[in-house]
C-alpha cells in the first residue's frame, strides 16, 4: 500500500519539509516518485524504518550517525560504542542542569533581598606585608576553577610528609590578574598561606612569596551575586579619590570551606593601586 507525502507525513508524524530532506541526503526515499508530476509514494513497510530515525534522532544522534547505522548496518560493538558515547552526554548534561537548578535554588530561596544594594561595608587603604604561600595558577572560568585549585591546594597539603611539616596561616585566596572580565578563559590563580616545608609538592604547584601590597580593602559578607556591587563602589572610591586600580585583584575567603564560594562567604577584598 503506497500513500502520498502528506498522508504518509500525518502516519509517520514527521513533517514534509523533513521527509523531503531525507530524500535529498539520502536517509529515506520514496518508494516511487510519480516522473509527471514529482510526487512522492511510501509504503506501510517504511513506517518501522521512519520510528528507528525519530528513535534515534530523539535520543540526540546526529542524521550522519543515523544515516550510518541504517544504511551500513556497523557491527554491533560500534552501535554498542555510540549509544554509550552518546548516553555519557545526556548524563553530562542532566548533572549540569542539576547544577543550575540549584543555582536557581539559591536565587529564589533570597529573592527577597534581590536588588537591595550592600551598602554596610567600609572601604579603606592599608598595606599588606609579604605573604608566604603554597599556589597553583591555571587559565579557566570564576565559577569553578578557583573552588577547584583551593581543593588540589588542601589536598597537597594533607599528603604525608606535608601534614606534620606545614602549618596554614591565614585565610585561603583567589588571585584574578585579568583587566577585565573573562568568561571561559580568566587568568586564576588559587593560594593558601603556609609555614614550614613541604616535603612533596606536584608539579603544577608552587611555594613562592606574594608581593606587599599598598591597596584599597573591604569585607564583605554575602551572597556572591552582590560581588559586583561591591567592585562597583571600590571603583568609585577609586575614582573619587584618583587612584588607579591595578592587577591582581586579592580575595581571601574567610569562611572557607564552611561556605563555599556559591553560597555565600565573608570575603576580605584586596585591590591594588597607583596614586597619580
Amino acid at each position: 500500500m503506497l500513500f502520498k507525502i502528506g498522508d504518509f507525513s500525518r502516519i509517520s508524524r514527521v513533517s514534509i519539509r523533513t521527509l523531503r530532506y531525507y530524500d535529498e541526503i539520502s536517509l529515506l526515499r520514496p518508494v516511487q516518485v510519480d516522473q509527471a508530476t514529482g510526487y512522492r509514494y511510501y509504503s506501510i513497510e517504511q513506517l518501522p524504518e521512519i520510528n528507528r530515525i525519530n528513535m534515534l534522532k530523539n535520543i540526540g544522534l546526529s542524521l550522519e550517525d543515523i544515516q550510518e547505522l541504517l544504511n551500513d548496518a556497523p557491527p554491533v560493538d560500534y552501535i554498542r560504542q555510540l549509544l554509550q558515547v552518546k548516553k555519557s552526554e545526556i548524563q553530562e548534561r542532566i548533572s549540569l542542569d542539576k547544577e543550575k537548578l540549584r543555582k536557581v535554588e539559591i536565587w529564589l530561596n533570597r529573592a527577597s533581598s534581590e536588588g537591595i544594594l550592600p551598602t554596610d561595608i567600609h572601604i579603606q587603604r592599608k598595606t599588606v606585608p609579604a605573604l608566604r604561600v603554597i599556589s597553583k595558577r591555571e587559565i579557566g572560568t570564576y565559577d569553578e576553577t578557583t573552588d577547584r585549585i583551593l581543593s588540589e591546594l588542601r589536598q597537597q597539603l594533607d599528603r604525608p610528609g606535608n601534614i606534620d611539616s606545614v602549618k596554614i596561616t591565614g585565610p585561603v585566596m583567589g588571585i584574578f590578574y585579568d583587566d577585565e572580565y573573562k568568561e571561559l578563559d580568566a587568568d586564576i590563580e588559587a593560594a593558601i598561606p603556609i609555614s614550614g616545608e613541604l616535603s612533596v609538592i606536584e608539579e603544577g604547584f608552587e611555594v613562592k612569596t606574594l608581593p606587599k601590597i599598598e591597596g584599597i580593602f573591604t569585607i564583605y559578607k554575602g551572597p556572591v551575586y552582590h560581588l559586583n556591587e561591591i567592585y562597583a563602589q571600590i571603583i568609585d572610591y577609586a575614582e573619587q579619590h584618583n587612584l588607579k586600580l591595578l592587577t591582581p585583584i586579592r580575595e581571601l575567603y574567610l569562611t572557607y570551606p564552611e561556605a563555599d564560594l556559591e553560597d555565600g562567604l565573608i570575603i576580605e577584598i584586596q585591590c591594588p593601586f597607583k596614586s597619580p
